[in-house]
Parts: C-alpha cells; structure tokens; sequence
C-alpha cells in the first residue's frame, strides 16, 4: 500500500519535528540552568574553602603568638620564683641577724643593771627563739 505525500502530510511531519525541537531546546536550557546551578556551587565550596583555609591559618598564627607568650611569662614567673626565694632567704638572715643583735643588746642592758623592761623584754625573745627552733 503506497502513501501519497499530502501537504496535510507535510504539516503533520513538521509539527513533530518542530515539538521535538522545542522539547529538546527545553531539556538543554534545564540542562543549562543545572550546570549553571552547579557552577555557581562550585565557586561557593571553593571560596567556602578558601575562607577556611585562611581563618585556620589566621588561627595558627594566634596560637603561635600566644604560645609564644606563655612560655616568655612561664620563663617570667620561674625567673621571679627563684629571684623571691633568694630574696625570701636573704630576709630571713637579715631577721636572724637583727634578733640576735637584739637579744646581744637586751643582755648588755641587763648586765649594766637595767631590769624590769628590758629582762621582760629578753625572757620573752628567749623563749620565741626557743619555740622557733623546735619548729
């Protein structure tokens, strides 16, 4: 059976090729847009990334500085631990020293005859130097 080639044939043939044709030129430009969607994701995750990258260097370079920082102050404090107990020491002979000077002055007074006061004076230094050297 031959078909004849009608001009309402023609019609109908153009018009699946011209919906084909706008079926195909939607799913491009959905095609397009999602490529165009991903595109622009892929620069956010990339400046996303490299909004990161320079925040934890940022970061490091704080820890770094402050790291710094506390060991210079952990140094200080150790420095003036040492310098206060030299100087602690040194007071503490200077204590010594001056108490035994007193004591040697409260028994010069004692001797010459002055009591009262001063023997109070001599009993009671005595008798802390005795209870310090118990403890």
């Amino acid at each position: 059976m031959e078909q004849a080639i009608t001009f309402d044939l023609i019609l109908r043939i153009l018009g699946i090729i011209a919906a084909a044709w706008v079926g195909i030129k939607a799913i491009s430009e959905i095609i397009g847009a999602v490529n165009k969607w991903h595109d622009k994701r892929q620069k956010w995750d990339d400046m996303e990334g490299k909004m990161l990258k320079n925040i934890q260097a940022e970061r490091d370079k704080i820890y770094e500085k402050y790291d710094a920082k506390l060991e210079e102050m952990e140094e200080q404090i150790k420095e003036n631990h040492c310098d206060n107990e030299a100087k602690f020491q040194e007071i503490k002979t200077e204590l010594f020293i001056l108490t035994e000077c007193m004591s040697a002055v409260l028994a010069g007074l004692k001797e010459k005859g002055c009591n009262g006061p001063v023997t109070d004076a001599k009993d009671d230094l005595d008798e802390y130097l005795r209870k310090r050297a118990h403890e």
